[in-house]
């Protein structure tokens, strides 16, 4: 193994898992202390909402800092779809924050959509650009594909927000994980490199946070948790596909997977434990579509990193 393949390993994979796992037991742990000893803390609120936010984001930033590096200019419109996730990933994680922060967002959506909806104006402007330019004829296409994509994020923020209404820390975590952990060779295969790379550092912090759902029981990871969620699964699609040589089919089915992650939720007899297998195993066989002829090849090739050379469209 060499020093950048440990370097990323580490960054890559164990730091975003430690960074995960570390802010969803601050959120849960601290805060349930600090509510024993005043049950009305607002204090412990924001840490128990603010905690998991924060570490899911920051190991995010983490990844695509550690596998991309940072962007070689800081000026959007000269960026690569690529190093866009980098930017856009800082400012989710801002605004994901303040809505954490604020306890008037859990009662008061508007303040979570508006946010939101900063978030898909950017995805919208920065990371369609290219296609804009480049692969979509003026006017109906251009149009259709714009307003479908953001339609898709809007739709997509809805399925997390009630996957997160419907479900503890540990079943949400564990079920998010499972996207970019069963659909990695697919990713892989799409000829971005670096993609396979961050999706495996998302769902190594996903793993984190879930597992000390597990320890701290009855928390909820939260809709931020969900927000930044869509963020990542929206680049992975937009330098996969548009960008980078995924077949349409993948891309329409990992766009699917926050809607699939609900389907249990319309059994309502299932304890947890029964609604988190069949979300798993509902994400496996569709990942599994996807992935398998690309399985071989990808372990074969542990290599690779940066952005893909496919995206840098001007």
């Amino acid at each position: 193994m060499t020093q950048e393949q440990l370097r990323d390993g580490l960054l890559g994979i164990a730091a975003p898992g430690a960074i995960g796992a570390l802010g969803a037991f601050m959120g849960f742990w601290v805060s349930s202390y600090m509510t024993r000893r005043d049950e009305h803390s607002k204090r412990a609120l924001r840490l128990e909402r603010l905690g998991p936010a924060l570490g899911f984001g920051l190991a995010f930033v983490l990844v695509l800092w550690a596998i991309q590096g940072l962007p070689p200019e800081w000026n959007p419109l000269r960026m690569s779809a690529s190093h866009r996730q980098f930017l856009l990933a800082v400012v989710g994680v801002v605004l994901v924050s303040l809505e954490a922060f604020s306890l008037r967002a859990t009662k008061q959506p508007m303040l979570r959509w508006a946010g939101r909806l900063v978030l898909v104006g950017l995805v919208l402007w920065l990371q369609l650009a290219s296609a804009r330019r480049h692969q979509w004829e003026a006017g109906v296409e251009t149009i259709a594909w714009t307003a479908g994509f953001g339609l898709w994020m809007v739709l997509a923020f809805g399925a997390m927000d009630l996957l997160d209404r419907k479900t503890n820390a540990a079943p949400m975590g564990f079920s998010m994980a499972a996207v970019p952990m069963f659909t990695v060779p697919a990713v892989f295969d799409s000829g971005a490199s670096a993609q396979w790379q961050i999706a495996v550092g998302v769902g190594v912090a996903l793993i984190g946070m879930a597992l000390v759902g597990l320890i701290v029981k009855g928390r909820s990871l939260g809709s931020p948790v969900g927000t930044l969620f869509v963020l990542w699964l929206s680049g992975v699609i937009v330098v996969g596909h548009f960008y980078s040589e995924m077949p349409m089919w993948h891309a329409v089915v990992l766009a699917a997977m926050p809607f699939l992650l609900v389907l249990p939720e319309l059994k309502g007899k299932l304890n947890w434990k029964a609604r988190l297998a069949v979300r798993i195993a509902i994400v496996a066989i569709a990942g599994g579509v996807i992935s398998f002829k690309a399985a071989p090849v990808f372990v074969e090739s542990f290599t690779g990193g940066g952005a893909s050379e496919l995206d840098f469209y001007q």
